[in-house]
């Protein structure tokens, strides 16, 4: 996961210095970037929420509706929420299927954009959402066994935080 987030730091660091360049280069030389737009759009964007995915499931992050679990018992929580995992790696990797034979299709074609007078291929990013889609799935079903083994001693000896491992 420290990949992701140094990955994912990078591409905000680049996509800053990208941005400032052609904003510099515009204002002071009345000259665009060409591609700033297309590589903003199909490289950092891209790159940065696909990657901070299996982050935010590594870091238990994300949202929890507790609406109807609130007063049962944190064995019954934890093996609702294993069950759930269990659900969410069965979509997730429903969806790394699809995409991954979209990437494919992209990867055949040399899947480009127009960048004012050039191309920017964009068929590599293709291939960020699958990763993200098994990485985060892998990482559910990790957690959704661990929930299943430990169901309700993390949350009785270390109160409401979710800990993995």
């Amino acid at each position: 996961m420290r990949i992701n987030l140094g990955v994912g730091g990078l591409a905000i660091v680049a996509m800053l210095v990208h941005i400032i360049i052609d904003v510099t280069a515009r204002h002071l030389f009345n000259i665009a970037v060409q591609g700033t737009l297309e590589i903003v759009s199909f490289y950092y964007m891209v790159g940065l929420v696909y990657l901070a995915i299996p982050l935010v499931q590594a870091r238990d992050d994300h949202i929890f509706v507790e609406l109807f679990t609130a007063n049962t018992s944190p064995k019954r929580q934890d093996v609702m929420d294993a069950v759930i995992r269990v659900f969410s790696a069965t979509l997730l990797l429903l969806f790394a299927w699809v995409t991954v034979r979209e990437a494919l299709h992209q990867t055949s074609i040399g899947a480009v954009v127009e960048a004012g007078t050039d191309t920017v291929p964009v068929w590599p990013t293709r291939w960020l959402i699958p990763l993200s889609m098994v990485s985060t799935a892998i990482l559910s079903l990790w957690q959704s066994a661990y929930l299943f083994r430990h169901a309700g001693e993390r949350r009785e000896s270390q109160g409401e935080e979710h800990t993995y491992g």
